[in-house]
């Protein structure tokens, strides 16, 4: 029998281009563009806004998902559309849609379902399950597997499958199709690397967490909880700590109903908040009315303090039937990000809901209805949203503008009020916008001014960790000079060579001498040279001293300090 924590993970790879092949969106453009066609062996590219700027794209489109075709040929995440189709002509370049993929996603949930209790979707193409149901009913874990697998199989789409103690650990295992022992979970981490959790995008691995890891030399999440957790809590904060907790230990949530308080719960029931009380048979007026359910759940949830990481959609409809769905998020989710997993589920739902009155097929599953609304007489009389996992809203902390709880909503309206008596620019807050220096990649933004959109990382930029401290450019206060000193006491230099004219042996900073125990550098800064007034030579070099460390710019024989490090 299985341990009751046991967690079973079940992955469809590629998924968005499954999807989309199931949908016939790839046969219909390839046949539009005059393109060749060979079904799962055709060369996909799905392409969308790059919002996190991963590649140093600002916001630019490129592909954010490709068939293993297209791969073979060349094609990578993170490329530019252009370039995609440069390395491979054949390929077929479609717009991501994330509606699509859980619509197509929805029959295969469905089959789940009647083989396990409580499936649980990460995103569409990935979903988990408590083990100890199926295992139980069916005799073991192989057997139960066994079945999982012939449920979900479809035709030209791969499929692998997991099992693990925990959440997090049975994902990882599932993207690496292998079923591990009972208290196997921490050995197995240790060799995932850091790559491979940033991979799986439903286990929410911050982008900047990741390079600056990656930076210090931690390639695995055996590195990450070989660090002392007071290091780790020092540099990098709540963040930090959750995901080296999460290395050493696994997720402590299980796929298992917890106490939630169920006036949390809302609900919409047409009879007897619509006008003309009909039941919901449209998607465009069933996510109309998910809008407003999410903004009402969200309301709620911010009234009694609450962030929500686990939601079930419920569906009732006019023939007695209901569905009901659990979505499981790494982040707690926003109103936006609600809106969106209702309305794709109810789009699966009325889009391709299977009858099972009415029908004589002889799977009993009965017919689907794909015309984008129900037949006259059947619709949804009642949706429910309900949460199922809650966090404090201060459990989980963000910058100062970030999470809109009662703490930022005052720190706003206080801002607000500086602003009317002291005028716009009184208050501002630093958004990364892209540059080099470290000084260069903030701008400070008046509150409630548009911000400006990040370009990305730059060539040449600094590396991580980035200083706590920032010295604006150009300061010339005092304490922002320094000497280098070498070892005879003369004045260390940058050359036009970019090398320095002696070790650095000590420094003089606000009018005391200091040994210098550690250094790196120099790092050459040559900025637009090809204009006389704003071109610009200098050279960077970190230096650390007892109890404190430095990052210098040096520009024609003199340095003075660009930022501290904590």
């Amino acid at each position: 029998m299985a341990n009751q924590n046991r967690v079973i993970g079940l992955w469809l790879p590629d998924w968005p281009v499954q999807a989309a092949l199931l949908a016939g969106v790839v046969e219909e453009t390839a046949t539009a563009l005059e393109m060749p066609y060979s079904g799962v062996l055709t060369p996909v590219a799905l392409i969308g806004r790059d919002t996190a700027g991963t590649v140093g794209s600002g916001g630019a489109v490129v592909v954010r998902d490709c068939s293993q075709t297209a791969r073979d040929a060349g094609v990578r995440r993170g490329q530019r559309r252009r370039q995609a189709q440069a390395t491979c002509p054949e390929v077929v370049v479609l717009d991501e849609d994330p509606v699509r993929d859980a619509h197509e996603f929805e029959p295969i949930v469905g089959r789940l379902e009647s083989i396990a209790a409580g499936v649980e979707a990460l995103r569409p193409g990935f979903v988990v399950m408590n083990a100890k149901g199926p295992a139980g009913y069916y005799g073991g874990e192989a057997k139960a597997l066994e079945m999982l697998l012939d449920a979900a199989a479809t035709q030209g789409v791969d499929c692998q499958i997991g099992v693990a103690d925990d959440v997090v650990t049975a994902v990882l295992a599932t993207r690496r199709n292998v079923q591990l022992p009972v208290g196997a979970g921490a050995e197995f981490r240790k060799y995932v690397s850091l790559r491979e959790v940033q991979a799986e995008v439903s286990l929410g691995f911050p982008e900047t967490l990741a390079r600056a890891w990656d930076d210090l030399g931690l390639r695995t999440l055996g590195d990450v909880s070989a660090i002392p957790a007071r290091d780790i809590a020092t540099r990098f904060g709540t963040e930090g700590m959750r995901w080296r907790y999460l290395a050493e230990h696994g997720e402590r949530q299980l796929v298992a109903a917890r106490a939630v308080p169920a006036d949390l719960t809302v609900r919409y029931v047409p009879a007897e908040e619509s006008v003309d009380g009909r039941p919901l048979q449209r998607v465009d007026e069933a996510s109309f009315v998910a809008r407003a359910l999410a903004a009402k759940l969200h309301e709620t949830l911010g009234a009694r303090g609450y962030l929500c990481q686990r939601l079930a959609v419920t569906a009732e409809f006019s023939d007695r039937q209901e569905l009901r769905r659990v979505w499981r998020c790494a982040e707690p989710l926003t109103e936006t990000a609600t809106v969106d997993r209702v309305r794709w589920q109810l789009d699966g739902w009325l889009s391709r809901r299977e009858v099972s009155v009415g029908t004589d097929d002889s799977d009993g599953h009965g017919i689907d209805v794909d015309d984008g609304e129900c037949s006259e007489d059947r619709g949804i009389i009642a949706l429910t949203l309900e949460p199922l996992d809650v966090i404090e809203a201060g459990a989980i902390k963000d910058a100062l503008w970030g999470r809109a709880d009662e703490s930022v909503r005052r720190a706003h309206h206080a801002a607000v009020r500086v602003q009317g008596l002291l005028g716009v620019d009184a208050v501002s807050h630093p958004v990364v916008v892209g540059g080099r220096g470290p000084g260069e990649r903030i701008a400070m933004i008046p509150v409630g001014e548009e911000q400006p959109v990040s370009s990305g990382e730059w060539h040449g930029a600094m590396p991580a960790p980035n200083p706590a401290v920032v010295v604006p450019h150009g300061a010339r206060h005092p304490a922002a000079q320094i000497r280098v000193l070498d070892a005879q006491g003369q004045a260390v230099v940058v050359t036009g060579r970019a090398t320095l004219t002696g070790e650095p042996h000590s420094v003089t900073w606000a009018g005391q001498n200091h040994a210098v125990t550690a250094w790196a550098g120099p790092w050459p800064v040559d900025e637009r040279w090809w204009t006389v007034s704003e071109g610009r030579r200098a050279a960077r070099l970190q230096i650390a001293i007892d109890k404190a460390a430095f990052l210098l710019i040096g520009s024609k024989g003199q340095w003075r300090i660009e930022g501290k490090y904590s």
